[in-house]
């Protein structure tokens, strides 16, 4: 009988998804809810719900700031809503009206035994759901249909819409009173990104007249803010809008976010806005344009001979996407196509810009992120950085192609990075085909500079700073969360598992081997450990020749009898009770040679 062998099981950091099995041999093929630090898997942190109140539409851009006082303020921004979480953990509204006043005398009219209500007012400009408030009303039609937060029912013209009230009319009447007054908030934004596929979509003879097209380069976005801070304000944008301010400091009830400026050179059409550290409001618009204000303001935006003003054209795609600064005096700005650097000069124009690199654009605003001075973002069909030189992300063949033949093509811009700093890593969310929000992910260990899934998603994400820095990520039901937080799912089991690919003893599985025992290397084990381990005769054999599962609970068991033989074992092991966790050693199975392969 041959002697006893010991087969350490450490295999190298990261999960590999896209390559042939022989080269994936004695590689992590899965993991689920794990991380490699130091080289060994272990289960990520739990979360927790951070705030009650959930959002009106998925929160898809989150900005963390504090003021002067070390007070912790958190922004969300929907395609419906802008909102502000305050020190309390209390939810308060903040979207920007973007017209307010009073209406000529008696402006609504009611119908007897309806509840839909019909306002006149001249060039109102609103759109189907747009919410409105009405106030001052006095009784018409035997109700008094003042009314908060109401979206617009019908636009029957450019000066009359309908909203429902809350109970019918007891009669036809018109009225209001002369001291009725609205607000209008800015308008809803589309909720989901597609392409359009109508048949003006392309050039002339593409296709026939009055049929859609089969494919399209024409993207109808969805709405996404811009979010970030100038000192103690926020500084807020969507994509077509303009860009406006809050002041968390002032007295609550908060007043909502209103206009950074009147001055007629601030721009209305910006796509997305960030802060430089020399104190710049970068504001990135239609046409390819870049915006700033005069340094160390957010309301001088006319460039003249005696401020820092500036707007910039840059060339290389069709869109500005989003722009993060990188460093003192360094700041990232990407097109659809290209990234490009802005250096800060403090000379007549300010910053030079340069293109740096093209054929990486980024895909979606908020699918870039910078963290110690490296910039990481998801491209049309790559991982990239940026750290003096645009490369893929190390290692992102692992993982490439299985991410990349799953994303929606229409859901491309619901993208999203975020910096974990709690562990050093980046965290990507994007949506798959035949869903509406990101449901798959990737953990990015700068360290190991390895890859991990995550079979869940994401809408946005933040952190702090200072202090506290677990990341906030929200999700599709409008809720955001803190991470980082225990070991559990907001109160639910978070399962985990860690799946090698087979291998052998030698090189093509010439000798035959059977297990013996195996001693275990769990560390922090809390809740029972399923361990598997699984035989085959050859590589890529799908069928199991031997297989054996144990349940190991969490107290010094020894070894563990395993008694399972083949040319190539596979391991698994996972946990799902409450509050469970594991960080994997170096096991070592201790097997016996029965044979070789002729």
């Amino acid at each position: 009988m041959s002697a006893l062998e010991e087969l350490t099981i450490d295999p190298p950091p990261g999960v590999v998804k896209t390559d042939s099995k022989r080269v994936l041999e004695g590689r992590w093929v899965d993991t689920i809810n794990c991380r490699f630090v130091a080289k060994r898997p272990q289960k990520i942190g739990g979360w927790v719900k951070a705030f009650v109140t959930a959002t009106v539409g998925v929160p898809r851009t989150l900005h963390a700031w504090r003021d002067r006082a070390f007070n912790a303020f958190l922004a969300a921004g929907t395609y419906i809503k802008l909102y502000v979480y305050d020190q309390n953990l209390v939810q308060n509204d903040i979207t920007p009206y973007r017209s307010q006043g009073t209406f000529a005398n008696n402006p609504l009219t009611t119908g007897a035994g309806s509840n839909i209500i019909t306002v006149h007012h001249v060039g109102h400009g609103l759109s189907s759901g747009d919410l409105i408030y009405i106030a001052g009303s006095t009784a018409v039609g035997g109700i008094t249909p003042n009314i908060n937060a109401v979206p617009v029912a019908t636009v029957i013209d450019a000066d009359n819409y309908t909203y429902l009230f809350t109970s019918p009319a007891v009669s036809g009447a018109t009225g209001g009173g002369a001291a009725v007054t609205f607000k209008y908030e800015i308008p809803v934004g589309t909720e989901l990104g597609a392409y359009g596929y109508g048949w003006g979509i392309g050039g002339w003879g593409l296709g026939t007249w009055g049929t859609a097209r089969s494919s399209s380069t024409v993207q109808i976005e969805p709405r996404v803010w811009s979010l970030d801070h100038f000192g103690v304000l926020l500084i807020a944008s969507y994509n077509g809008g303009s860009i406006y301010q809050f002041d968390p400091t002032q007295a609550q009830p908060w007043p909502r976010s209103v206009l950074v400026s009147s001055d007629p050179g601030l721009p209305t059409n910006v796509r997305a806005l960030f802060v430089t550290p020399e104190r710049f409001i970068m504001a990135l618009c239609e046409n390819m344009q870049v915006f700033w204000p005069s340094q160390g303001t957010i309301d001088i935006w006319t460039p003249t001979a005696l401020n820092t003003a500036n707007i910039r054209t840059l060339t290389e795609g069709t869109k500005l996407v989003a722009g993060r600064s990188l460093a003192e005096f360094v700041s990232l700005i990407w097109t659809d196509a290209a990234v490009y650097r802005f250096q800060y000069t403090g000379a007549t124009y300010v910053y030079s810009s340069s293109m740096i690199a093209k054929h990486c654009g980024l895909v979606s605003p908020n699918g870039a992120v910078t963290a110690g001075g490296v910039a990481y973002w998801i491209g049309q069909d790559n991982l990239w950085l940026y750290n003096g030189a645009v490369t893929p992300i190390p290692n992102v063949e692992d993982i490439r192609k299985w991410l990349f033949d799953q994303i929606s093509i229409n859901m491309g811009y619901q993208c999203t990075a975020i910096y974990n700093p709690r562990k050093d890593e980046i965290w990507f969310f994007v949506t798959i085909e035949g869903q509406d929000s990101p449901t798959l992910g990737l953990i990015y260990s700068i360290v190991e500079q390895c890859w991990a899934p995550l079979y869940w998603g994401r809408s946005g994400g933040t952190n702090f700073t200072q202090g506290d820095t677990s990341p906030y990520m929200g999700d599709e039901s409008g809720f955001i969360y803190q991470h980082e937080e225990g070991l559990d799912a907001d109160g639910v089991a978070l399962p985990y598992s860690m799946t090698l690919s087979p291998y052998g003893t030698t090189k093509g599985g010439k000798s035959n081997f059977q297990i013996e025992y195996v001693v275990n290397d769990f560390f922090d084990q809390i809740g029972d450990i399923t361990q598997t381990f699984t035989s085959y005769d050859r590589l890529n054999d799908s069928t199991i020749l031997e297989s054996q599962t144990d349940t190991i609970p969490p107290i010094d068991t020894g070894t563990a009898d395993c008694r399972i033989s083949g040319r190539y074992i596979s391991f698994m092991v996972g946990g799902s009770s409450l509050g469970c966790y594991v960080r994997l050693g170096l096991p070592v199975a201790f097997i016996r040679r029965i044979g070789e392969r002729s």
